[in-house]
Parts: structure tokens; sequence; C-alpha cells
């Protein structure tokens, strides 16, 4: 009965997931991947980012997704600054070895409102693939009566078992950042698959990919010389699939090129997810673990997705003093 049970929701995860687009824990560290208005949003002149993440390894087939990106701001005049990025995603799961793979060009415009805040709006393209592997797959057709035997036809009718789409995406950001302060907040609105790209394996099916709407909020107060307390949350809808998180913890300031901060989130009706973040000059790493506390702790025992996330950073140069720079960039 157990494994009765345990099947149904594997089942139903499934049918749930096929819906759905990756989803980070630590979005903070991976913002791109939620609105491209916050490409070129960073301290810096250049970035890059890369995100692990491994779901329900207790399962008997884990859900692996990595993501990539760059950005760097490539022209700033006045008030006004242009940046661009490229962003990689793939993410892998089930017994099909079903992939989604995403390649793609982002650009961003920002313009400042005085010395500490900054609209911005964001455009991306990409190409979007989602296959599997039918080999890896038994059909109750191969069941001869008394053994299975790969070699008998599936009876199943799959044209290809590749989709390539090409997906729009678009967003704007309100940033806040004080010259001299490290207090700082993010706040901005993303929609993807604005063209609802047909994906799918069947030339005869019109399956096309929904849009996904996204709200996110990543902030940090300043409260003593060494001491700030940070806050964040966002929230999806793709068609009937929604995810809301949010958490919040403490940023302590070892020295001027070093500090730590500790974190802990809850994804609603999902998980908790303790973080831990390290920040070392131009680096940052951080590392979170979801612990499951959905229905589907039956096959999980509460072991949800260990994530890990890296971003490195250009700082840059102090200007000289006859020259004048907007503070926001």
């Amino acid at each position: 009965m157990r494994f009765t049970a345990i099947g149904l929701l594997i089942l139903s995860a499934t049918f749930k997931i096929t819906a759905q687009d990756l989803h980070y824990s630590q979005f903070y560290l991976n913002p791109m991947h939620l609105n491209p208005a916050l490409t070129g949003i960073f301290r810096g002149d250049l970035r890059v980012a890369a995100s692990y993440r491994s779901q329900w390894k207790s399962v008997p087939v884990p859900y692996q997704t990595f993501s990539g990106t760059v950005d760097w701001k490539t022209l700033k005049r006045d008030v006004n600054l242009l940046s661009v990025g490229f962003q990689v995603q793939h993410d892998r799961a089930g017994d099909a070895a079903m992939t989604w793979t995403q390649v793609g060009a982002l650009a961003g415009v920002a313009h400042a409102l005085g010395e500490s805040q900054a609209l911005s709006a964001g455009i991306g393209l990409a190409i979007a693939q989602r296959a599997f592997d039918i080999s890896k797959l038994t059909f109750k057709n191969q069941w001869s009566g008394d053994l299975f035997d790969a070699a008998l036809p599936t009876g199943e009718n799959f044209n290809k078992n590749s989709g390539l789409a090409p997906t729009l995406s678009a967003g704007l950001n309100w940033h806040y950042g004080p010259a001299g302060a490290r207090s700082r907040l993010d706040a901005g609105i993303g929609a993807f698959h604005l063209n609802q790209p047909k994906v799918n394996f069947r030339d005869d099916a019109d399956r096309r990919l929904p849009a996904r709407f996204t709200v996110m909020l990543d902030g940090t107060l300043q409260t003593g010389e060494f001491t700030d307390i940070v806050a964040f949350g966002a929230a999806q809808q793709m068609s009937e699939a929604r995810e809301i998180l949010f958490g919040g913890g403490v940023r302590r300031v070892l020295s001027p090129d070093v500090a730590v901060q500790f974190s802990l989130a809850t994804r609603l009706g999902d998980a908790f997810i303790p973080a831990f973040q390290v920040e070392w000059f131009n680096w940052t790493a951080g590392l979170s673990y979801d612990l499951n506390i959905s229905d589907f702790d039956v096959a999980t025992n509460k072991r949800g997705g260990f994530e890990i996330a890296v971003v490195y950073r250009t700082l840059p140069v102090p200007p000289v003093k006859t020259f004048k720079s907007c503070p926001i960039f």
C-alpha cells in the first residue's frame, strides 16, 4: 500500500511540473531568472553567476537544475545605463530523462531618479527546447505475458522526441540604493513566455507553454556599523501552478571585503529553507537546503533540495575627484 501511495504522488507531481518553469530557492542570487529588468542592476561592471539545484534526491529519479548567466554594463551616459546579458538554463527529471534547455540574450535600460533611485526595463529573447528519451521508458505492450521484451513495439506514436521554439520575456524594476550606505531595495515584476510558444512532441497537438508572471522583492537594511537585516520574497504564477517564497535573515560585516549572511525562508505549502552565504572580495557563494513539508514527504522523508549559487562581480574603480559619476550606477 505504501508503494502505491508513493507511485501516485510521483505521478501527480510529474503532471504538475509539466506546467512549471524552473525554480530556485536562492532566487536573489539568480535575479534575471525572475526579471529581465535586473540585467545590469548590481554593484560593479561585470557579473557572472551560476546556480545548481538537486531536488528530491531520495526519490528514485532526482530533479537536477542548472543556470548560468553573465551580464555587464555596456554604456553609461549621464543618468542612463544600458546593460546586456546572456543566460543558459538546463533541467533534467524523471525516468524518461525529460530535459528543458533554454539559451537566450537579455538587455536592460535603467534611468536614474536622483542619486539613490533608478527605474529599469528589460527584455529577453531565448530559444527553448524540451526533449525526452523514449528508450528509457517501458510500456504494457512490451509485456509478452511471461516477461518484458524491449524489442516488442510500444504501441505509442511519437512524431518526435524534442520540441524547439523561441520565447519572449520582459520586466520592470525599481532600485533604491543611497550612496555611502549598505541599504538597498529592488522591487519588480516580470513576464516570461509572452508568445506562449508551442513546444510539444506531436505535430497534431497544439500544446503551448503558458506565460509565467513574477513579482520579486529583495532588500537590505543597514542597522549598525557591522550588521544588516535582509528580507526577500517572490511570487510566481504559471497557468494553475503557483509559488510563493519569502524569508529574511541577518548579514554580518566582518571586514570591508568579507561578510556572512544567515537566513531562513519558506515556500508556502512546500518547504522550509535555511541558507548560508559568504561574501569574499568580488565573490559571493550561497548554500541552501529545502526541508520538504508538503504531502510529498511520504516519498522524500522531508529531504527536499540542495542548492548552491556562486556569483562573481568586477568592482568599480573609485573615480578621480575631477570626474563626476552617477552614484546609483
